[in-house]
């Protein structure tokens, strides 16, 4: 044996008999079968498969305890279950790590590695009890938990190395333990707490069992090392939900306070409003994406206990959110819609905000804007805007409101929509039962599949009176009876999935016109129907899919191409302006019945405007095939489908799914406008918006579903869309939102040294910058350069982009000297490109006079911004955004020249911020500019007005970035804070110190993190407003708008 090896467990430990505790172990883990669930679900970790009491999640807590741990054990060896069952309680698995760490044939390097993890024992022990106090009466067990981590250390102990790697996994899983136990017992409702402890011990069971897996694999050093990244990379995707779940669990302990102090502070402002004649909006306001279906049955009680809660009586001041949870298909929309319209007189106003993409819920609530006749929001993609006054109107106004968020599904894209502090009402649908609003006080339900009276009644509901009149009057045949009692049972109770089995017993050329002949055909179909490439099959999603087949096998071969094309498009709404391109090649192959007639065509294929306008006769008759049989929406110039047949069409041949991808990813990117030559979309972004959330859907689909399939593979045109996609989300500020679909793009692309790639590698590069991540910029940018180096000639325009981007990124790093040489390196290719490289010469004489400004090399500063105004000005005249950049710019070096300029800065300061709010008025610049007239009104010793400033600039800095505090929110902490210390009587010390103190942890995370650059330290001594914590702080923003 090794010097580190084991010597094993102590007899006492040893003591209970391994086979009476498998015996106990195996009974456990078999409870899970008596539950009431079927074989699918047993092992389901989908939140949507759970019924969910929210008035008591015992129940549900124990069932997915127990769940979780038969899935898992399940991974595990024979043997390695027989250890587990000898660890009952944490303190036996203490007692081991203790042993190591004195044990005297132990190695100082192995007792140093054990040391790190002597607390995670104690730690999870504290989390157990409290998850065991949660659930009383119910018991249940830990013994899994504790004899995983015994087989990680033990499969360990044997090489230094893979302890060393062990210990450090267990050591950041019990700094995140110890994080979530300090703020759970802190949760006021049990409930939510039960829900946080089994959202935090999954990933860490997850992270657990996966370790063990892999050191049973890799008994070899040598293979150990090498299968090491893909391990580390899935524990850290863990960690992340762990972390997820703890910043959950803390924004509901801060909700609490924070909501009662929003709703003291906006109830004054509703009392203090204008009055409730002067609100613009034709009151009642009835804006929802459905109409209401005059064939609703049942949901009663639902209807009602959703009216308990959320219908409110004029003088309740108080934001209420009720969730609506359940499978998909289950009829969670549908029972939304119609508590809308039959609860409408209870509302002045209700809304809907269908949630999919960040795209979508901006558009919901620009559309809000408008039906509510808000000042500008009928200008095209000011959606932040719009949100902003939207969320100022549902905090303000006396009116009684409802907002109904369908298909909730991401916290992250959800949270800076949530009207917190707000009076009014919340109705959410989604799939997961996680508390999106952070309300300890929230109620909700599961919308349970129907039973087997409820569906019967339902079909029969569906099928038409006279059906209705044959099973009352007795005349229904026992063989109908039969075949519907059969058929009913595979449906599982999902209301669409009987509606569907109705529309086929209608028809006669699909399955009917008699229950027992459509039954027989359902059973055959569901026999021979092929897998699914994307994931298996639930039971209900096998019956369904053999439904929705019986239906596509009923389509015209035109009608199920189209279906397989919208099948990839974001759902809601799929514009026919999409299958209007005026490159008709883009309707290649399946689609070509879409194209128009030959005789508008040019030489090149290409159709002029005038014949893009109507779809062709083709296009339409397939739209009214599957409207026909209910499988998509039209209304409008706009098409609809369902999720659930998206995700049946995407079950088919590889190939056929392959083509409909190409074809819906070449439909988009053709519609989509091109970012050729690394010039802003700036004057396409309105274009941008109408198409930008099928980018996004296609590479959330791809991501999630089809990530390494072949299916993505040689995609370009999917490459290339998503590469324009990211384009323009950066330039409207999204950069986590961009990053996400370059990620996805960078994983389709094959070959990583094309131009493409560098492309991608560039938009990424770009986002780091903007997000002040200054070492992955430079990975990225470097990375571009060297391919476009290899690829171009050294005089191309994207050789003088990376370079000037270089130059910003060593501006932005204090390394001036490097940065010049990149700067001029673009500038020479600018100017021996003349009037077509003007643009980019522009932007880097902006880029070269920001470099003097950080330098205090004033006058030269001033001398190369005025030649990117003249410019800037001949190119796209005085009021476009660009300018506002250079008036930032002017307005700094006003303001560092002193006193006697600051006059002219602020009239700089004052262009800058009408041409961003006319243009993006919630841009980071908008803010940036904010803020430097808060600055110069503190500077100028006007404090009230600083602060004004200030908080129009956290406004924008908070919309932008709802999760964290990120540099632009720290910096305007702090000198919010040093506002609030000059006051003369000292009345604010008490909020200043408390927002110094966020803002000093926030600088020291984002440090740590890698987040900040460099600020010189030239300063002026008539330079006021400055001092040497006022530039630490400024380098936490992104250079452009510092």
């Amino acid at each position: 044996m090794s010097q580190n090896g084991i010597t094993g467990l102590n007899s006492a430990t040893l003591a209970q008999s391994n086979s009476d505790r498998l015996d106990e172990m195996d009974e456990l883990w078999n409870k899970a079968g008596g539950l009431g669930l079927n074989d699918d679900q047993k092992f389901s970790s989908r939140d949507e498969d759970y019924d969910v009491d929210f008035n008591d999640t015992r129940k549900f807590a124990v069932l997915r305890w127990e769940d979780l741990l038969k899935g898992m054990a399940e991974k595990l060896t024979n043997e390695d279950r027989q250890v587990i069952t000898r660890f009952r309680e944490w303190q036996t698995l203490t007692a081991e790590i203790q042993s190591k760490v004195t044990d005297s044939v132990a190695s100082p390097a192995m007792k140093r590695e054990m040391s790190k993890i002597h607390q995670l024992p104690r730690n999870l022990g504290f989390l157990a009890k409290e998850f065991m106090n949660l659930v009383k009466p119910n018991n249940i067990s830990f013994e899994l938990l504790w004899g995983l981590i015994y087989l990680n250390l033990r499969h360990s102990y044997s090489s230094l190395d893979r302890l060393k790697r062990t210990t450090e996994t267990l050591s950041r899983l019990r700094n995140v333990v110890a994080r979530f136990n300090k703020i759970v017992p802190m949760l006021d409702d049990a409930n939510e707490a039960l829900l946080a402890v089994v959202d935090f011990l999954d990933p860490c069971i997850t992270i657990l069992v996966d370790s063990v897996i892999y050191l049973h694999k890799c008994s070899v050093d040598a293979k150990a090392e090498r299968d090491w990244p893909d391990l580390n990379s899935n524990i850290n995707v863990q960690l992340l939900n762990l972390n997820e779940t703890v910043k959950h669990v803390s924004d509901m302990n801060i909700y609490t306070k924070a909501t009662q102090d929003r709703n003291i502070r906006n109830l004054s402002m509703r009392h203090a409003m204008i009055p409730e004649v002067e609100e613009a909006g034709a009151f009642p306001i009835l804006s929802l994406q459905q109409k209401q279906n005059p064939r609703f049955f049942g949901r009663q009680d639902e209807l009602e206990s959703i009216e308990r809660y959320l219908t409110p009586s004029r003088t309740q001041d108080s934001l209420r959110s009720y969730t609506l949870h359940g499978k998909r298909g289950v009829g969670k929309t549908e029972v939304a819609v119609q508590f809308a319209y039959t609860n409408r007189c209870n509302f002045d106003a209700i809304f809907w905000v269908q949630c999919e993409t960040s795209i979508s819920i901006r558009e919901s609530f620009s559309e809000m804007a408008m039906k509510l006749e808000l000042p500008g929001a009928d200008r095209e993609g000011h959606h932040e805007e719009n949100l902003l006054a939207v969320q100022n109107w549902l905090k303000r106004t006396k009116k009684i409101w409802l907002l109904i968020f369908d298909n909730a599904e991401k916290d992250q894209v959800l949270q800076k929509y949530w009207p917190v502090g707000a009076s009014g009402a919340i109705l959410i649908t989604t799939r997961k039962y996680y508390n999106f609003v952070k309300d300890l006080r929230r109620k909700g339900e599961t919308i349970k599949p129907l039973d087997p009276k409820q569906s019967w009644d339902l079909l029969l509901h569906l099928l038409g009176e006279e059906w209705e009149k044959q099973e009352q009057e007795g005349r229904l045949p026992q063989s109908e009876m039969a075949a519907a009692r059969l058929m009913l049972e595979k449906l599982e109770g999902l209301a669409l999935a009987i509606q569907q089995a109705a529309n086929l017993i209608k028809n006669p050329n699909i399955g009917g016109p008699t229950i027992a002949k459509t039954y027989e055909s359902f059973k055959e179909k569901s026999r021979i129907l092929p897998d699914r490439h994307s994931k298996p099959r639930t039971s209900s999603e096998r019956a369904l899919d053999a439904l929705w087949d019986m239906n596509f096998n009923s389509l015209g071969i035109n009608a199920r191409a189209l279906l397989g094309v919208l099948a990839w498009l974001s759902p809601d709404s799929i514009l026919v302006d999409l299958f209007l391109p005026r490159n008709q090649a883009a309707l290649y192959g399946s689609l070509e019945f879409c194209r128009q007639d030959s005789i508008h065509l040019d030489s090149k294929n290409r159709a002029s405007l005038v014949n893009t306008i109507t779809p062709s006769g083709g296009f339409m008759k397939a739209v009214k095939e599957l409207t026909d049989k209910s499988l998509i929406k039209y209304e409008g110039r706009y098409l609809s489908i369902h999720r659930m047949v998206q995700e049946a069409v995407n079950f088919h041949d590889e190939d056929d799914l392959k083509d409909c991808f190409d074809m819906a990813s070449r439909l988009v990117y053709e519609q989509f406008p091109k970012q050729d030559t690394d010039e802003s979309l700036y004057k396409k972004w309105s274009i941008c918006a109408s198409y930008i959330h099928h980018g996004i859907y296609l590479g959330k689909k791809v991501s999630e579903e089809y990530a390494g399939s072949d299916i993505i593979r040689g995609s370009s045109f999917f490459v290339k869309l998503l590469s324009n996609c990211a384009w323009y989300l950066y330039e409207v500020g999204d950069c986590e939102g961009s990053r996400r679909l370059v990620d996805t793009a960078i994983m389709a692309c094959e070959d990583k040294t094309t131009l493409q790639y560098a492309q991608l590698r560039d938009i990424e590069g770009s986002c780091f910058f903007d997000l002040n991540r200054l070492s992955e910029c430079r990975d990225s940018w470097e990375a571009v350069l060297r391919i476009r180096m290899e690829r171009l000639p050294s005089d191309h325009a994207r050789v003088g982009t990376i370079h000037n981007n270089l130059g910003n990124l060593e501006t932005a790093s204090g390394d001036f000297a490097v940065a010049e040489e990149h700067y001029k390196r673009a500038s020479l290719i600018w100017q021996n490109g003349q009037d077509e490289t003007a643009y980019q010469l522009a932007l880097t004489y902006l880029c070269l006079g920001r470099m003097h400004i950080l330098q205090r090399e004033l006058d030269e500063a001033d001398r190369i911004v005025a030649r990117a105004e003249i410019l800037f000005i001949r190119l796209l005249g005085g009021d476009k955004g660009l300018m506002s950049h250079v008036h930032l710019c002017q307005g700094k070096i006003h303001f560092l020249r002193g006193r006697q300029h600051w006059s002219l800065a602020r009239r700089s300061y004052d262009s800058c911020l009408a041409i961003g709010l006319q243009e993006f008025p919630i841009h980071p610049l908008t803010g940036a500019a904010y803020y430097a007239i808060a600055c110069l009104e503190f500077a100028q010793g006007h404090a009230d007005a600083a602060k004004i400033w200030l908080d129009k600039s956290l406004s924008i800095a908070q919309l932008l970035s709802p999760t964290r505090d990120d540099g632009v929110i720290t910096r305007i902490l702090w000198k919010t804070s040093q506002v609030l210390e000059s006051a003369t009587l000292g009345e604010y010390d008490g909020e200043a110190a408390a927002l110094k103190e966020r803002a000093v942890g926030a600088r020291e995370v984002l440090l740590a993190s890698g987040e900040g650059g460099f600020i010189s330290s030239a300063i002026n001594s008539d330079d006021a407003c400055y001092d040497e914590d006022e530039l630490g702080f400024d380098a936490l923003v992104p250079l452009f708008f510092r």
